[in-house]
């Protein structure tokens, strides 16, 4: 009788005493408090405790998608904090007519009628990803390589130089980089050294001046071959290049940069260009021809 005493007594406070009066949100700049407190699970005058935590904040993370995290404070006797953080769009895809907006952890964000000026991704599309939801790699083989640039580039600080993502051939893969530079890979694969690599050659090597592909052939040699801006763009967009590619690679062979990267593996899908298959045909080493200056490890 007396432990139900205590059990009845225990159980009045909880229902009785111990109700949400004040609602408090922290870190809210996307979303108005009250709009978050209003799409809350729990309202004034339920319960401070009788109810699950991790469930309330998981169904905040997918009916706000902007939001990073979340997490809920009781404050006695009648209060709850609120604190988020929020994350932000990196990328848009192609998606229902319009584009879907993705964070850099492949978070669904919004739809939108335009893209917002964000580095746009060619290649792939989405349809019926609900808003809030992340991408999985298990979506498809796209959704695995993107997934794999958008965390590489930000782990390497170069996510906000970011210009464009073509994955129309995973073979053959476009990264637009400060809108100067065209980025061509053949796989995700070592992809952080790459992409150190080729951040070094732009600094220390080019010009601000300079515009063009770096690519890697079979040899796992890194090369730059001038371009236009036009025609850059052109590679984000999906598009052929005009003819001025070859023009202008055929008659600076003497400035591209050839650099062996001793320490990695031979990848044997390389990407070699037009003009460096016919002057190899034509017995004319082009990793030589700009030896004296440019050629080395980085």
């Amino acid at each position: 009788m007396f432990l139900g005493i205590l059990l009845a007594a225990a159980i009045l406070a909880l229902t009785v005493f111990f109700k949400v009066d004040t609602i408090t949100v922290e870190g809210a700049q996307k979303y108005r408090a009250e709009e978050i407190v209003a799409g809350m699970d729990v309202k004034q005058g339920d319960n401070l405790y009788l109810w699950n935590k991790v469930k309330v904040c998981d169904a905040m993370l997918e009916k706000f998608p902007y939001l990073q995290s979340v997490q809920i404070r009781r404050h006695l006797p009648n209060a709850l904090v609120v604190t988020v953080t929020e994350c932000s769009a990196s990328v848009a895809i192609a998606s229902n007519g319009g584009y879907l907006l993705l964070s850099k952890e492949g978070k669904a964000l919004e739809q939108s009628a335009t893209s917002n000026g964000l580095p746009v991704v060619t290649g792939m599309t989405l349809s019926d990803v609900p808003l809030g939801k992340i991408l999985t790699e298990d979506s498809s083989k796209s959704a695995e390589e993107l997934l794999t640039i958008l965390q590489t580039l930000d782990a390497a600080d170069m996510l906000g130089d970011l210009n464009f993502i073509n994955l129309s051939d995973l073979r053959d893969i476009h990264i637009g980089y400060q809108k100067r530079f065209d980025i061509r890979v053949n796989s995700v694969d070592n992809l952080a050294y790459y992409l150190r690599f080729a951040q070094t050659v732009i600094e220390d090597r080019l010009s601000p001046s300079d515009i063009g592909q770096l690519y890697w052939d079979a040899q796992n040699r890194l090369h730059y071959v001038p371009d236009t801006a036009e025609n850059i763009e052109k590679a984000g967009m999906g598009l052929a290049a005009s003819s001025t590619v070859t023009d202008v690679s055929t008659q600076d062979t003497a400035q591209q940069t050839d650099t062996e990267a001793s320490q990695m593996p031979d990848l044997s899908e390389g990407s070699v260009d037009e003009t460096q298959r016919s002057n190899e045909e034509a017995g004319e080493d082009v990793s030589t021809a700009d030896e004296a200056d440019t050629d080395g490890d980085v």
